[in-house]
């Protein structure tokens, strides 16, 4: 991916948008707001509800968003999250974070079945990497993540205008790997983990040079840049679902 630093003007410009955009969906507290500014999914197949100050005192949500994490195979570490720790995450790594955002994915009935979102989104280079993307419900709403995912970055280059996305997962995680090779994502690079045991909790954690060993596993960083003119840039990329 190209990492070249923007110009001060143009960084300036586009992070001020991210912190902007941001707040302005994460700060709302009113349900009927939260679906007048969703995000509609393709051939009406359902909507991305932006996680907000709603959600922080839902405990039903923070419930299904612990289970979802629980059952999440591509977290590095063995840690299972909890009720109390999830409300934690949600205020202090995803809320209060000013270049972080995260959405629900629901079904043309208003159904939460899944999350993506995005992090690290202000920098220099103008890059946006492409966050907790879950399936928490399986086996309903075949090609929904795929919808999902292309209405998220449609949006973002609709709205902020970034240079490109990348994305992490690991190397066993072949699923994750189709999944967003298929919607344009090319590998760039692999970087090999090394697993230890740290207070309890089995970690993956990058592989030191002096280390001779073969890895136990590898990140596997992707990027995606979006058309600079195509039909696809009115709809996003169109895969079948």
């Amino acid at each position: 991916m190209n990492t070249n630093t923007l110009s001060p003007r143009a960084a300036d410009a586009y992070q001020a948008a991210v912190k902007t955009q941001f707040a302005a969906l994460k700060q709302i507290n009113q349900f009927e707001e939260l679906i007048a500014r969703s995000i509609r999914l393709e051939d009406h197949k359902g909507y991305l509800l932006c996680v907000s100050e709603l959600h922080a005192d839902d405990n039903i949500a923070i419930a299904r968003l612990a289970k979802w994490r629980r059952e999440a195979i591509s977290f590095r570490d063995s840690f299972k999250p909890t009720f109390d720790s999830t409300r934690r995450w949600l205020r202090k790594l995803v809320l209060d974070v000013p270049d972080r955002i995260l959405f629900f994915v629901l079904d043309r009935h208003g159904n939460a079945i899944g999350h993506l979102g995005f992090a690290h989104a202000m920098n220099d280079q103008g890059l946006m990497e492409v966050d907790n993307v879950i399936r928490g419900v399986k086996d309903v709403e075949p090609g929904i993540m795929s919808l999902s995912t292309q209405a998220l970055l449609h949006w973002a280059v609709q709205t902020l205008s970034p240079q490109g996305f990348h994305l992490n997962t690991l190397d066993d995680n072949t699923h994750a790997v189709d999944f967003y090779t298929r919607l344009g994502f090319k590998i760039s690079e692999k970087k090999p983990l090394r697993s230890i045991e740290e207070d309890g909790v089995t970690k993956l954690v990058p592989q030191t040079e002096d280390d001779k060993n073969p890895p136990d596993n590898y990140v596997v960083c992707m990027d995606y840049i979006p058309p600079a003119s195509s039909d696809d840039t009115a709809t996003g990329p169109r895969l079948k679902a």
